[in-house]
């Protein structure tokens, strides 16, 4: 199982056809893509969307209709090559979407996020890190098998605190994550502020992770990937 994430920057740097076009190169078995357009990527027979941002009306700080020129903006989708069994509730529908697969190793929960759409603009950030906290403690409760991916904005490697929202929202993480009994697995990745969280369990069962899309090269972000096998998504 291949699973990656990647905050397109709303496919500003490549128009919405070549930033398809570049992701249809890869071969996932999940993709959760942040701050996003609905794109057509062919390997995907499955989408999952969080509710569009209301279109023609400044909304958090922005018109996103007139800022996109046109396109609808979708803070988080998760493309999948198999259908979900479950959806759950989500305290900002806008930003986070929650979605459980039937997979080979169980039933597992996608939690799929933005912490600090608006990096450390308050009370942005502080209400998307609490809505994801809270979220977060009530899907474990009824499954713990629960991934947490997405763009934390939030780098948690030494040295690299510049590239963090808050002193406090980098504790918070920390704290939820040893609560829930999750790892983040890709926190090791240099210059990364967007990660894929798992739980305990599943730590040996994924072998690689790493990025998968440089920075600049389609958006202002890096994707980084976990995988089951050693071969990257290539």
């Amino acid at each position: 199982m291949k699973i990656a994430t990647l905050n397109i920057d709303w496919a500003r740097k490549k128009n919405p056809q070549k930033t398809a076009a570049f992701l249809n190169r890869f071969d996932f078995d999940f993709l959760i893509l942040t701050e996003a357009v609905d794109l057509d990527l062919t390997r995907f027979p499955y989408k999952y969307l969080c509710a569009s941002i209301p279109e023609n009306t400044v909304y958090e700080n922005l018109n996103y209709t007139d800022y996109l020129k046109g396109e609808k903006a979708f803070r988080t989708i998760l493309y999948s090559k198999i259908p979900y069994s479950k959806k759950y509730s989500v305290t900002d529908d806008k930003t986070n979407l929650a979605v459980e697969f039937e997979t080979a190793f169980g039933n597992i929960v996608f939690y799929c996020t933005i912490i600090g759409t608006w990096f450390n603009r308050q009370p942005f950030a502080d209400n998307e890190l609490r809505n994801t906290i809270s979220d977060c403690k009530r899907i474990h409760a009824e499954n713990p098998n629960l991934f947490i991916i997405g763009d934390f904005n939030t780098s948690f490697k030494k040295g690299e605190e510049n590239l963090c929202i808050s002193s406090k929202t980098t504790a918070d993480l920390k704290e939820l994550f040893l609560d829930l009994k999750l790892i983040n697995v890709t926190s090791e990745i240099q210059n990364n502020i967007d990660h894929i969280v798992i739980p305990e369990a599943f730590t040996n069962q994924f072998f690689d992770t790493g990025i998968v899309v440089e920075k600049d090269l389609i958006s202002d972000h890096q994707g980084i990937f976990i995988s089951t096998d050693h071969k990257k998504n290539q």
